[in-house]
């Protein structure tokens, strides 16, 4: 093999490292796989405690908004321990400039769906608030995913998916949407995130 043919293909091998390390640098990988998981199973957990207790949206508001509140600041809290400590195994700041590129785009969201959930109360309505939660989650995920892994992306799509589910064909089993789409979606990309983890990074 000629020198010049070496040198062609070093060089591409250096173009496609170059290319490698920059999207690594411009993507948010610190989003561990076991908050994801956590996640899926607390909203499995809220699903089922609410199924049993027949807390409805309706009927009981308060206790559904209460129950589903303390699935999420279970999740929150989980997530961003996992987080940190997935930056701190890679010697990186917790609250980096892409972790704050990535709150502050899905930020917007939260507010929304904040002040949707007080309107739906107010109007007596709550039984909605599955399907649209699932949809400003949705826009929260795709609003940053330029940032994240492609999978992140298609678990966005799944939640605009199961936010039309929600909305027209489980809105009398607000529990049960609740649980397919916050539990189940997660639980999926957590296992998903794992494997690649483990096998793939």
């Amino acid at each position: 093999m000629s020198k010049r043919s070496l040198s062609t293909r070093d060089a591409a091998e250096s173009i496609e490292t170059i290319r490698s390390v920059l999207d690594r640098t411009t993507r948010y990988t610190h989003i561990s796989w076991a908050g994801i998981a956590m996640a899926g199973m607390s909203a499995a957990v809220a699903g089922a405690a609410g199924s049993v207790s027949e807390v409805s949206p309706i009927a009981l508001p308060s206790r559904f908004l209460l129950l589903w509140s303390a699935g999420l600041a279970v999740a929150v809290a989980f997530g961003f321990w996992t987080t940190a400590r997935k930056a701190r195994a890679a010697r990186e700041r917790f609250w980096s400039r892409k972790l704050q590129v990535v709150t502050l785009g899905f930020l917007p969201s939260l507010v929304l769906a904040a002040i949707v959930t007080a309107l739906l109360l107010d109007v007596g309505r709550l039984d909605l608030a599955p399907g649209l939660w699932m949809g400003l989650y949705a826009v929260g995920i795709l609003s940053v995913c330029h940032v994240l892994d492609w999978e992140f992306q298609l678990t966005g799509w799944a939640f605009l998916l199961l936010c039309s589910v929600s909305l027209f064909l489980l809105r009398a089993s607000p529990n049960a949407a609740m649980t397919v789409g916050f539990g189940g979606i997660h639980l999926a990309l957590g296992a998903f995130r794992f494997f690649k983890e483990r096998r793939w990074e």
